[in-house]
This record gives structure tokens, C-alpha cells and sequence, in this order.
């Protein structure tokens, strides 16, 4: 009898594999491109170079301009591949998802929150989350599969 040789699973054709290091590159680029954003949008309005049309809650531009440069670095530390950028990354996403629903509280409670910032905080929580699902997606299963 002929042993078959094991066969991994057929590759659909035209599919692309993408490394971990890819898929940290993407998430670095992402994180430092949000946080440039953060930085020159919030920084703008600081300076008072650009006057919103809408109810600005000062708070809110101070913390998105402090996260926008700690998400650079986040973004520099997933572009080395540093293991403290993605516990950085989660919490990120963390404090981010914390003051959208806190925005979101204080517009359900009749506070003036402009929905330009309610959806920019929507946003760059969303963008967290697929920066940290790209930094952890396939981590968690090598690291489960060592620890048993």
C-alpha cells in the first residue's frame, strides 16, 4: 500500500497570504495616520487657526490631540513590532470606546455634544478596533496552542 502524503489544505487560487508583519505594518500605518489627523485637526482649533461652526467641548479637543500623539507612538512601536504597543493599542481602543459612549450619554442627557464629535469618536474607535484586531488576530492562536 502507498502512504498518501498528508496535504495541507488547497489555497484557493488568486488568494493572498498576509503575514503578521504585514498585518503590523497596516495597523502602524493606520495608527499613525489617525494620530496625525487628531493631532493637526485638534491642534488647528487650539491655535484657534480653525473656528468650528459647532459646539466645541474643549476637553474633548485636549484629549484627541494627547491621544492623537500617543497614538503615533502606539503606530511607531507596531511599525518594530514592540509587544508594549499592542497592550498600548488596547488601551486606545479602551479610552476611546469610554468617551464615545460618555459623549453619547451626555448627548442622551440634553448636554450640547456636536454630532460631527460624536461620529469622529465613533470613527477612531472603529479604527482602533480594526487596528487591534490586525495586531491580535492570529497572535492569540500561537500563544493559546504554546501555553497548553
Amino acid at each position: 500500500m502507498k502512504k498518501k502524503k498528508a496535504r495541507s489544505q488547497p489555497e484557493e487560487q488568486g488568494a493572498i497570504k498576509i503575514d503578521q508583519q504585514k498585518k503590523d505594518r497596516v495597523a502602524a500605518i493606520l495608527a499613525i495616520v489617525l494620530g496625525l489627523v487628531s493631532i493637526r485637526e485638534g491642534g488647528s482649533v487650539l491655535l484657534h487657526l480653525s473656528v468650528p461652526s459647532y459646539t466645541v467641548l474643549p476637553w474633548l479637543v485636549w484629549y484627541n490631540v494627547v491621544m492623537g500623539g500617543v497614538s503615533v507612538v502606539a503606530g511607531a512601536g507596531m511599525w518594530t513590532r514592540k509587544e508594549w504597543a499592542i497592550t498600548l493599542g488596547v488601551n486606545i481602543l479602551t479610552f476611546h470606546s469610554i468617551v464615545f459612549f460618555g459623549l453619547v450619554g451626555l448627548h442622551q442627557f440634553g448636554q450640547t455634544v456636536a454630532w460631527i464629535s460624536i461620529f469622529a469618536m465613533m470613527f477612531r474607535t472603529f479604527t482602533w478596533i480594526v487596528i487591534v484586531s490586525l495586531l491580535k488576530w492570529k497572535r492569540q492562536a500561537k500563544t493559546s496552542v504554546t501555553q497548553v
